[in-house]
């Protein structure tokens, strides 16, 4: 029997992100947090996320 998820728990699944292409929240926050946590970026302007930053090399399922 396969499970019956709502969209609110597909969120929470990591693999569900992956598997569109895409990173989770989760991982994009600690992308953030780590940008955020190095002190060489504060003194350099950002130049903003890039389209690699929220997506992933498609692989195979």
């Amino acid at each position: 029997m396969q499970h019956q998820y709502n969209v609110h728990q597909l969120r929470q699944i990591p693999t569900e992100w992956h598997r569109r292409g895409m990173s989770s929240p989760a991982e994009i926050d600690a992308l953030v947090n780590e940008r955020l946590g190095q002190p060489r970026l504060a003194t350099v302007a950002p130049s903003g996320p890039s389209y690699a930053d929220f997506f992933r090399a498609p692989t195979a399922a």
